[in-house]
């Protein structure tokens, strides 16, 4: 970290983007921490590809502004501040040029030292899957390789801020697992800042600790994922698997509402019970009552809201609301 840099490796204010009459970014403001993982979620033509043009100077942003680790990102200071930045956000290679040639030539646009770059070009080789493709041409790559060549290309220098559109897209399940691996480990190591844009959530959970979620534009919810999914559903929330013998159903409710103040116990179709209560203790006042009225208790199993349930709560509760 350098001296006297903020906690923030990046906050946007008010950050605002019109095409002629189309508003693709509306007054979005968010930070990301240094050494987090920041994931940026909503569906297909919410925003997420054009923010982080904003972010990067790409695009000059209709109202508001950016800072990169703690610096105002204007014209003057851009190509400063992204040589400390690296970006995905497509697959555009070098057709005619191999795997390795294509990495060689961004590690040396992006001044990795002339003795790393072999071994660094060699790790993410292995890392990536592509140590047996290095000398085919970019051309000839899948989708999916093709992935993994331009995600390479934004690491090959180890940024401290980066940038990720989707970098998962075409990627079979454990390849990208294999990716959120070594993103995790990037973190770790090197304290890197990590914005992920994406839709696609499996293995997020373990990768970003905060998330924003867009739609048309709007940063309609962030903040950390933990706390988003406390917010939205407050309490323990539990299954109770009951036998056959003994009070089920509306019976068996009974005994906990009795049991319970605060909470709600649900009979499904299959004869458990979907229990609601305010925290560890309503739950063992729960079982308890269950148990000393004649219930068998099969299991009793934690029902934890995920990052997926989260993203897609957020965009139904959004659409429901916009009719």
């Amino acid at each position: 970290m350098h001296p006297n840099e903020p906690q923030a490796a990046l906050s946007a204010t008010g950050l605002s983007k019109r095409f002629g009459d189309f508003q693709a970014v509306s007054g979005v403001t968010f930070e990301v921490r240094r050494g987090r993982a920041f994931g940026l979620l909503g569906p297909n033509g919410s925003g997420k590809t054009t923010i982080v043009r904003l972010l990067n100077g790409v695009l000059a942003p209709t109202a508001g502004s950016v800072e990169l680790f703690g610096e105002p990102l204007t014209q003057a200071s851009g190509d400063r501040l992204r040589e400390r930045v690296g970006v995905q956000t497509d697959t555009n290679l070098y057709e005619t040029l191999s795997v390795h040639e294509n990495l060689k030539i961004w590690g040396e646009l992006y001044g990795v030292p002339k003795a790393k770059l072999p071994g660094r070009i060699t790790e993410l080789l292995e890392v990536l899957g592509l140590a047996d493709r290095a000398n085919s041409l970019a051309g000839t790559l899948s989708k999916g390789m093709r992935q993994k060549v331009a995600v390479g290309r934004a690491i090959i220098h180890e940024p401290e801020l980066l940038f990720l559109d989707e970098p998962t897209a075409g990627l079979d399940p454990e390849a990208s697992l294999e990716l959120i691996d070594y993103l995790k480990q990037m973190i770790a190591s090197l304290k890197t800042t990590l914005v992920i844009c994406t839709h696609q959530l499996h293995g997020l959970e373990e990768l970003c600790e905060d998330a924003g979620f867009l739609m048309h534009g709007e940063m309609v919810a962030q903040g950390a994922i933990g706390d988003l999914i406390d917010d939205r559903w407050p309490g323990k929330r539990v299954t109770v698997q009951l036998g056959d013998s003994g009070p089920r159903g509306a019976a068996a409710a009974a005994l906990v509402s009795d049991a319970v103040r605060a909470g709600t116990a649900i009979p499904e179709p299959d004869g458990s019970l979907a229990l609601t209560v305010a925290d560890d203790h309503a739950v063992e006042a729960a079982v308890a009552a269950l148990a000393a009225g004649g219930a068998a208790i099969r299991a009793v199993v934690p029902e934890t809201p995920t990052l997926g349930d989260l993203y897609f709560d957020v965009i139904k509760t959004q659409r429901e609301d916009a009719r």
